[in-house]
């Protein structure tokens, strides 16, 4: 049985005669204690590996001797000494008792190590149906010159049908089976894109984001399994098709992260925002929906919250950049540098080994920039942004001032791949370009909350871009043709919400050229000469960032995007749940006006005059539930205007034709994650 001794200190007065004895006795009374546990406690280690802990203590009698030292004489003791056996329960049974019947204990299982590195992934999967009729405007007009190419003022091209080529004898005996006689005016077809945005974080400081597109803006039956015509035996012509070409896919974003005590670097490719997007806009989600503000509370938005699905393109630069600031006041500093084109590079396709390098830094477009912005940032900040608006109920005003400089010294002589130069090409000659750009951009937002279900946002932005090229040649020349740039553009969006009811207003407007070239897909050399070949002295012409989008059809498609233009756009939305709600069920409808901001930087436009661009009218059914899966279908009619007319000549168009209006039907299915 295992014993347990109790020492029981007791002082009495009649003890407490002799002091100096007292104590003496108490050391050793302490010691000989001292000695008996130690002595017990090795024995039932010893006897507890043989299984007989128990009896083997019992064997062993505890040790009564008196340790006092001799010729002591007796005295009181200051101290009396119980010794009391108190029993603890039945005997506990030996390790190999509880081995032998299978009653030991099974170890606790080891709590994993947390891992270094951490994974995250967001996304969305898109697929986008679309019918645009007549988006060419009505216009197949053969050029003057050789009668093949096919002239419209919009920037949609005509169905193949229409094409001079198409409706000619001469150049297809088959015109007058495949020609215009068939009347196709419509353009169907769909696109799917699956944007993948892993996030690997290293440890708490640092992190590798990366966006990567997997067939992106991929056409439905636009990769067959052929290359070309008749290009394999077993397909001798299209109708045979059986498969279709593996997918591709596009790395957007690649770049790392690494925080530090003084801020945060950035290193790669990584997109480039700015305010609302109107002039650098990364492609993705922004805070509205088309004219209708997402929840925002200022932290990093996922895809699929905003119309990010329904963008094509985007802002992407090769950048290093430091950002700093004051968290508490959400004022924050970001230096950058990007690296936008390095020109010509030392590659060698038979010599895998070399390591690419830029061939000379002349012939490089570089730009240094500076933003000073009071926004949200981190998660810390969009929890601050929250608590202001729903708790304390007081505006939010974020803002800031976007500043770039660009500059080119030289430029190649002959545009070629850099992939198929090498740096003894004798094609590799240099020209002085002299290219120079300040861009200043300002950006204001304003939130406030007057209930859980009212709000009201305003957010505008204005930019104004000026410099000069000493040279636009494409090849050396032998006179110098300088030219100016001074441009400038501006947008604002505001809504009102209440409960389910949405009630918006778009508008801005682009500065213009006068060079009748009209949107973004005229010659290659639109903005540094007039449709007819003479030179522009002064670009003007801004143009908004094709991601910044303001309606479905009218500037979208038939223009490109927004220049040379005034526009304002009143929309309403109805949704059967409130506006903060995850779930979406609704409608919006929208009208849209535009008109020239120069006329005669349009085809049809007359000095003096006001020169009406159209009218877009839209509605756009929507249901979803946010994070989860979204859907909208979308009709659009563009009523053209005047700026559209085609007058014999431009573009050496042989006749004169005015436009017909046009309509888009397209949907969405997203699948964000």
């Amino acid at each position: 049985m295992m014993q347990q001794l109790t020492v029981q200190i007791e002082m009495t007065r009649s003890q407490l005669a002799n002091p100096q004895a007292q104590v003496g006795r108490a050391v050793a009374l302490r010691e000989r204690w001292t000695r008996t546990t130690v002595r017990h406690a090795a024995w039932a280690l010893a006897l507890a590996l043989v299984g007989s802990a128990n009896a083997a203590f019992a064997q062993e009698p505890p040790d009564t001797k008196d340790e006092s030292t001799p010729g002591d004489a007796p005295v009181a003791l200051p101290v009396a000494v119980t010794v009391t056996t108190v029993p603890v329960g039945p005997a506990k049974k030996s390790l190999l008792e509880q081995i032998d019947d299978g009653t030991l204990p099974t170890p606790p299982k080891a709590t994993p190590t947390p891992s270094f590195l951490q994974l995250d992934w967001h996304g969305y999967f898109r697929f986008r149906p679309e019918i645009l009729n007549n988006g060419f405007l009505g216009m197949a007009v053969p050029d003057k010159s050789i009668g093949t190419k096919a002239i419209t003022t919009s920037a949609v091209a005509p169905p193949l049908s229409l094409w001079p080529a198409n409706n000619d004898p001469n150049t297809n005996v088959q015109s007058s089976k495949v020609g215009k006689t068939n009347g196709e005016t419509a353009m169907a077809g769909a696109t799917m894109r699956l944007r993948l945005q892993p996030t690997l974080s290293i440890g708490k400081d640092a992190r590798i984001v990366s966006t990567i597109d997997v067939m992106d803006n991929a056409v439905l039956g636009g990769d067959p399994d052929y290359s070309g015509y008749q290009a394999r035996p077993d397909v001798p012509v299209s109708a045979f098709t059986m498969s279709t070409k593996p997918g591709s896919l596009n790395v957007k974003e690649l770049y790392g992260e690494l925080k530090t005590m003084l801020g945060v670097v950035r290193v790669g490719r990584q997109a480039s925002n700015w305010g609302l997007g109107m002039l650098a806009h990364g492609g993705g989600g922004d805070g509205w929906d088309m004219g209708r503000p997402t929840v925002y509370y200022g932290g990093a938005r996922k895809p699929g919250d905003g119309h990010g699905y329904a963008l094509d393109s985007g802002t992407y630069v090769d950048r290093a950049a430091f950002v700093t600031g004051l968290p508490k006041a959400q004022l924050y500093f970001s230096v950058f540098y990007d690296y936008l084109s390095n020109g010509l590079q030392t590659t060698d396709a038979a010599r895998p080994d070399i390591i690419p390098r830029n061939a000379g830094n002349a012939d490089d477009v570089r730009q240094y920039g500076l933003a000073i912005m009071r926004r949200p940032l981190s998660e810390d900040d969009a929890a601050v942004r929250q608590h202001l608006l729903e708790v304390e109920r007081k505006p939010a005003i974020d803002g800031g001032l976007y500043m770039v400089y660009r500059t080119q010294t030289s430029d190649l002589q002959t545009v070629k791949d850099p992939a198929t130069l090498g740096v003894n090409d004798l094609n590799s000659k240099l020209m002085l370009r002299g290219a120079k750009a300040t861009i200043a951009d300002l950006w204001f937002r304003y939130e406030q909350r007057f209930s859980p279900l009212r709000r009201v946002v305003a957010e505008a932005e204005g930019a104004y871009i000026g410099g000069s090229v000493d040279d636009a040649n494409a090849l050396a020349g032998t006179a110098d043709k300088k030219r100016d740039l001074s441009m400038w553009g501006f947008a604002g969006k505001g809504a009102f919400q209440d409960e389910g009811m949405t009630y918006s207003l778009d508008f801005g407007g682009a500065s213009g050229d006068d060079t009748r070239c009209f949107g973004v897909y005229g010659r290659a050399d639109c903005s540094l000469a007039t449709y007819d070949g003479s030179p522009n002295q002064l670009i003007t012409g801004f143009k908004f960032n094709r991601a910044y989008q303001v309606d479905y059809l009218l500037f979208h498609d038939l223009i490109g995007t927004v220049t040379n233009a005034w526009y304002i756009k009143p929309s309403v939305s109805i949704n059967a749940f409130p506006w903060y709600s995850q779930d979406m069920l609704g409608v919006d409808l929208s009208v849209l006006q535009a008109v020239a901001q120069n006329p005669l930087g349009t085809p049809g436009g007359t000095a003096g005059s006001v020169t009406n661009i159209g009218t877009e009218l839209a509605a756009r059914g929507f249901l979803g539930r946010r994070g989860q899966a979204y859907a909208d279908v979308v009709f659009a009619y563009a009523v053209t205007g005047s700026a559209f007319n085609l007058t014999e000549g431009w573009y050496d168009a042989s006749t004169s034709q005015t436009p017909t209006n046009a309509w888009k039907l397209l949907g969405h299915l997203v699948l964000p994650f």
